[in-house]
């Protein structure tokens, strides 16, 4: 099917197979959310499922994680379908997404079926539930040992590695990879939820003071968001901190604030009882407001995310398409393409994917830049190359010096122009390197807040900086 999209749509396999597998992931979100709505419209009211879908068509942060290939996304995904099938009591299918949340995907999200656990304990007996997830957690786990024999030809669970890097050894831990004031959450809730963040809080006491709906009570619905809590509890305690700790809990911040929102209405409707007039209009000046303020902000935020951080992913769709050696486009399936070296230095990390290069003629190689820290290694060029076990490597993040090569032997390098870099600046080497394609990026050091966190027409043009993001060629020596 890709190789016919490629032919017939003009567009390479490769990309054809990064945009897809992002689409796919896309329709997944967009369906275990359906399932989400149609699940919280039955339990805490139809008023709230509406300002819930609002709020989850509009929020930044799923915009950004449902399409990410991610273990936090991968548990986001599988979280909404477990809250799905717990409010409608199929506790086996909760059981399920719940064991593949942990062992196939990220075993820290574990604690967020604590309160399903309990619930499950009580209601169906002890032995009967732990026999149930025994068989569950056996048939998941035996599948993932053969898939992960198969690529690494031995026996490997991931989620137990995990754990017993990060969490039971006395030698390593995520702080190896940096540290993060608990203002770094507090501003990325901002950034991704806005005003709505606010919301979210009170949500847990506004469900004792709000009416419930059909046959659950309201300790059964405070159950169903506590793992929100729990994890915002346990994420904001950690000094290791990243944007995408939070993704799982994203759909219940969602929840939470439309909870919240529709409380406050219906409290507003019982205070104006006998003035139904002003009450409908004083609800709907909140709502709209709320939600038009939400909406606007996100919007902008999205933007700007597209706008100001979005130049790595064109520049390498430059490369791909239009610099690199590339047996589809150039219709030499059989050729022996030329070997390149594409260098990177301090944009190590904006890498997106080997999906961006087109043949493994094309040798991603690393430059010492100002990080210190442990850099990637391909994988062996073998039939059984995933089974190898990689030499110079470490668990406690050390520079490796092996990582580098001289910029002597890059063919390109992709790099950030920041006047204030420490790295070589290839743009003054103008005898040496050949500018071949660039894209805008956002400066942050030299642009104001908020226009650089928020698109504001006419205004984040004007009091933001722009550098180039970057594809340098070495130009050819000169011959006698």
């Amino acid at each position: 099917m890709a190789i016919g999209l490629s032919f017939g749509l003009g567009i390479d396999q490769k990309l054809v197979l990064f945009y897809g597998l992002r689409a796919v992931l896309g329709l997944l979100s967009a369906y275990a959310e359906a399932l989400f709505y149609h699940s919280i419209s039955k339990h805490f009211g139809r008023r709230t499922a509406r300002y819930f879908l609002y709020i989850l068509l509009f929020n930044p942060g799923l915009f950004h994680a449902s399409t990410a290939f991610l273990p936090s996304s991968f548990s986001m995904v599988l979280i909404m379908l477990f809250t799905s099938a717990w409010m409608n009591r199929n506790h086996y299918f909760a059981l399920f997404y719940g064991v593949v949340a942990v062992l196939c995907g990220w075993p820290y999200v574990g604690v967020l079926f604590i309160p399903f656990a309990i619930e499950t304990l009580y209601t169906r007996g002890v032995m009967k539930s732990i026999l149930i997830g025994a068989v569950i957690a056996g048939g998941v786990v035996t599948l993932e040992v053969f898939v992960n024999f198969y690529y690494y030809q031995r026996w490997v669970l991931p989620a137990w590695n995990i754990l017993m890097y990060n969490v039971l050894s006395n030698e390593t831990d995520s702080t190896l990879y940096g540290t993060e004031p608990l203002s770094y959450y507090l501003l990325n809730l901002a950034l991704n939820f806005n005003v709505v963040a606010l919301l979210a809080v009170p949500a847990a006491l506004f469900i004792f003071v709000r009416p419930s709906h059909d046959e659950t009570g309201r300790m059964q619905l405070m159950a169903y968001l506590s793992p929100m809590y729990i994890w915002v509890a346990i994420m904001f305690t950690q000094a290791h901190k990243e944007e995408r700790f939070l993704s799982p809990v994203y759909p219940l911040f969602c929840l939470a604030a439309a909870i919240t929102l529709s409380a406050v209405v219906y409290h507003i409707e019982r205070i104006f009882s006998h003035a139904r007039t002003v009450g409908n209009a004083l609800s709907q000046l909140i709502v709209l407001g709320t939600l038009g303020m939400y909406s606007l902000l996100s919007v902008s935020r999205i933007v700007s995310n597209v706008v100001n951080f979005g130049a790595p992913l064109r520049v390498y769709e430059h490369l791909y398409t239009k610099v690199l050696p590339n047996p589809t486009s150039d219709m030499t399936w059989n050729a022996v393409m030329p070997t390149v070296n594409l260098c990177l230095t301090k944009e190590w990390y904006r890498f997106p994917t080997s999906f961006f290069i087109p043949s493994n003629s094309t040798k991603v190689q690393f430059v010492k830049s100002s990080f210190s820290g442990l850099l990637p290694k391909r994988f062996e060029e073998h039939i059984h190359g995933t089974s190898i076990i990689p030499s110079a490597m470490n668990n406690h993040n050390r520079e490796e010096p092996s990582r580098y090569v001289s910029i002597n032997v890059c063919d390109y390098v992709v790099d950030l122009n920041l006047s204030s870099q420490k790295e070589i600046k290839l743009w003054k080497e103008p005898a040496t390197w050949e500018l071949v394609h660039s894209e805008q990026f956002l400066d942050a050091e030299q642009s104001m807040s908020p226009y650089r966190s928020f698109y504001i027409p006419m205004l984040t043009p004007r009091y933001v900086h722009y550098a180039d993001y970057a594809i340098y060629k070495r130009k050819k020596a000169a011959t006698n």
